[in-house]
């Protein structure tokens, strides 16, 4: 079998892998992903955490938005309630000076 190395450029990383598209042949490629410098993996590490606390700060806000839902729902539930009994206190006063 013919091996021949492929050389790796200092700048980059090299990942070979080994593909068989026909039985007993061997087919060699090679990736060649460039390093980032220092400048690209700072700028590449802030994206992350601008995107995750943009993602953070979404999901607080969701949170937000379901806490003032149920507290605007319980208002209400407690509003309805207040005015059931007023109205039921209101009915009795009728009814007891009606009856007089």
């Amino acid at each position: 079998m013919n091996d021949r190395r492929i050389q790796q450029h200092p700048w980059s990383e090299g990942r070979n892998t080994q593909l068989q598209p026909f039985a007993g042949s061997t087919v060699l490629i090679q990736i060649i992903i460039p390093k980032m410098n220092q400048s690209q993996n700072a700028s590449f590490q802030a994206g992350q955490a601008k995107g995750q606390t943009q993602e953070k700060a979404n999901q607080m806000m969701d949170k937000a938005g379901d806490v003032m839902q149920s507290a605007k729902e319980s208002c209400q539930e407690a509003g309805q309630q207040m005015k059931a009994k007023a109205q039921g206190a209101a009915d009795a006063v009728k009814d007891t000076l009606g009856n007089k």
